[in-house]
């Protein structure tokens, strides 16, 4: 199977699955339509591929591929409530996200917020539901999804986007790190971790990950170039040329970081994943 079928196949289980474990039952109907509508504005579902494509390249009889489309549900949730909140009037106050209402302009800027914390929430509820999965790999799910979610992780990253600080190399590394490269590296740990791979396996995927992640937010930031955007860029301290050089660092990084993964289809899709990214800005 070609790279981009086995790619769209995976975004089309992640879409599924995202919808589907949503909660229904005892919610009020504003919320649980904030929550969909948070989940359904046109967002590529990179992060759960990711953790689809993880569990598959680490794949092992001690995984469970239900406990991987789990994950793949809760890491979307969790990146959708970071949206939200990054989207709101006290942070980036943007009034679109991908060419549609933000959650506060649609729904007002309360519902917005509970709807995050709602989403919040219910990725925790979602990635520990029982599965095939020890009871060790389960609660590892939990803690990698947390870790990411914290203090030290998308939260910490928020802080320092937001601070009213001169922006130099360590705080920007601190923002793609944590901001934007946590959530990718999540995303494979989980797959990885619910796929059954070993702890090399874990650690080479989740290094693919967190390089990828940097790599994307690099990118991200030469795509707006030409756009008037004030939040912390690279392209303040590096030229288009020097950003497009550390994203090619960064690109090779990844696919380096492949070369212990047993060779599979998923292996190779994660490859070229990362090439075709790359492909963006050259």
């Amino acid at each position: 199977m070609a790279t981009k079928d086995y790619l769209g196949l995976q975004r089309e289980r992640a879409q599924e699955v995202v919808l589907r474990l949503l909660p229904s039952e005892n919610v009020p109907k504003a919320l649980a339509e904030a929550m969909r509508y948070a989940v359904s504005t046109g967002g590529k579902r990179i992060r759960p591929l990711l953790v689809l494509t993880a569990s598959e390249a680490a794949a092992s009889d001690e995984g469970d591929p239900e406990a991987a489309l789990q994950a793949a549900a809760a890491i979307e949730y969790l990146h959708s409530y970071t949206l939200i909140h990054d989207d709101l009037p006290s942070m980036d106050d943007s009034s679109l996200r991908r060419g549609s209402p933000t959650v506060h302009i649609k729904y007002g800027e309360a519902l917005a917020i509970l709807a995050g914390d709602a989403l919040q929430a219910h990725a925790f509820d979602v990635i520990s539901q029982p599965t095939k999965l020890s009871p060790e790999r389960t609660n590892n799910l939990v803690r990698v999804l947390a870790k990411a979610a914290g203090p030290a992780g998308v939260v910490g990253g928020q802080v320092e986007d937001i601070a009213n600080t001169p922006l130099d190399a360590e705080r920007l590394s601190y923002i793609q790190l944590h901001k934007t490269a946590d959530l990718f590296k999540a995303s494979m740990l989980l797959g990885a971790i619910a796929g059954g791979g070993t702890d090399d396996e874990i650690e080479a995927l989740g290094h693919y990950g967190e390089a990828l992640g940097v790599a994307f937010q690099i990118i991200d930031d030469i795509l707006d170039a030409d756009e008037e955007n004030e939040e912390p860029s690279c392209l303040r301290l590096w030229t288009v040329e020097e950003a497009r050089e550390k994203a090619k660092q960064f690109t090779t990084e990844a696919v380096a970081a492949l070369s212990t993964i047993k060779g599979s289809q998923a292996t190779a899709a994660l490859s070229d994943l990362a090439e075709q990214m790359l492909t963006r800005i050259i």
